[in-house]
């Protein structure tokens, strides 16, 4: 029965995007009643961007207002400060949903959110994704925040084998840290590549991680011998124009096609026409990294060799010279000659792209993902 299911709160610091597919997969696939908040600190929007100010408006303050004198209830406003308004709001917002459980995405969303689970003891699973375990500004600014949420959240995941052992470095007990990787959508699982055609993709956010102008500048090596070959960018983001200007400066804008967003729809029509997935990760310098790279699993699901960096989680799914080719980070010379391995030998490129597929339907399935966090859940 639906009121015997346990009633998941999931908190993300913004709505759900395009390139978040792993939360979206949690509210909806985890098994329980999910409700859906997300901000930043406490100041939160429910799922159909109503604060929980304008949610309960209505409800709490006009009900006070009948009840108070005008000027009680305007000093009231006065002394109450933002910060304990929204305490009370969040408060008021699990006991009115019977919340059993809270499950905040990102480290920086458990440090907020920890005080109130401990306060109204209910039980908090924190789950990292990459940016909250390597930017030494956020490392720095939630030192204390993220202490005090390890010894209060019953379990803490992150989804590289590296990211494991620096949550643990950060002060987390082992025995509360599980490594749980993403999933795939099973919809890549149904695309056939082009083995024999000549566009390469790249999907993701445009960012300083992903670094996508060191991907055009090993591309545009590759050029030099096979001319008729594109090479596809999905996704938007703020290194966007930086590439479009590479390539550009290099003389390959028509050999370089940016489709900004894109639905996964449109993503699984770019695959379809694509023989190798390209992506060169690197540690920012701001220490931003990833934590597994989403997109290389779909990729990987799909049937696509990878050619990517020796970074974060990617060597955790990515087996070198089996699956795909890993080059050092920031090789660009090293880089353009794995993808020009594969441009020469598209029985390579088969007998590695279905090497992966294999390899994802055997351990990279999003139900096996889901199946872990509905297991710690059910512990819980």
């Amino acid at each position: 029965m639906e009121d015997k299911k346990p009633h998941i709160l999931i908190i993300s610091t913004s709505p759900l995007s395009y390139t978040e597919t792993f939360i979206k997969a949690h509210v909806e696939l985890l098994d329980g009643k999910i409700f859906n908040i997300y901000g930043w600190g406490l100041d939160y929007n429910n799922s159909d961007g109503i604060s929980l100010r304008d949610l309960y408006s209505v409800k709490t303050y006009r009900k006070w207002f009948s009840l108070l004198p005008h000027f009680l209830f305007f000093r009231m406003q006065q002394e109450s400060s933002k910060k304990n308004t929204n305490e009370m709001l969040i408060k008021r917002y699990l006991k009115d949903n019977k919340i059993g459980v809270v499950l905040a995405e990102y480290g920086m969303t458990g440090s907020f959110i920890t005080p109130i689970c401990r306060e109204v003891q209910i039980p908090l699973i924190v789950h990292f994704h990459g940016i909250d375990a390597s930017s030494y500004e956020i490392l720095e600014r939630f030192k204390e925040g993220y202490q005090n949420m390890f010894d209060y959240a019953t379990w803490v995941i992150g989804v590289s084998k590296r990211m494991v052992n620096d949550i643990v470095k950060m002060g987390c007990p082992k025995k509360k840290v599980v490594y749980n990787l993403y999933g795939p959508n099973r919809d890549f699982c149904d695309v056939r590549p082009n083995y024999q055609s000549n566009n390469i993709i790249a999907v993701g956010h445009q960012n300083f991680k992903k670094a996508p102008y060191l991907t055009i500048l090993a591309f545009h090596q590759v050029l030099k011998k096979h001319p008729n070959l594109k090479l596809h960018f999905a996704g938007g983001g703020e290194l966007l124009e930086v590439s479009m200007n590479t390539a550009l400066a290099l003389g390959i804008e028509n050999q370089v096609i940016f489709h900004g967003k894109l639905q996964r729809s449109e993503v699984l029509e770019l695959i379809k026409k694509s023989f190798l997935f390209v992506q060169h990760s690197i540690i920012a310098m701001d220490g931003n990294s990833e934590g597994t790279p989403v997109a290389i699993l779909e990729s990987m699901m799909a049937g696509l060799p990878v050619v990517s960096t020796i970074h974060a989680g990617i060597p955790d799914v990515v087996l070198n010279n089996e699956t795909g080719i890993l080059v050092n980070e920031k090789d660009v010379d090293a880089m353009a000659e794995a993808i020009t391995k594969i441009v020469e030998d598209r029985a390579l490129a088969e007998k590695m792209g279905q090497a992966g597929r294999q390899r994802a339907l055997a351990r990279f399935e999003i139900e096996q993902h889901i199946q872990k966090l509905n297991q710690l859940i059910k512990e819980i």
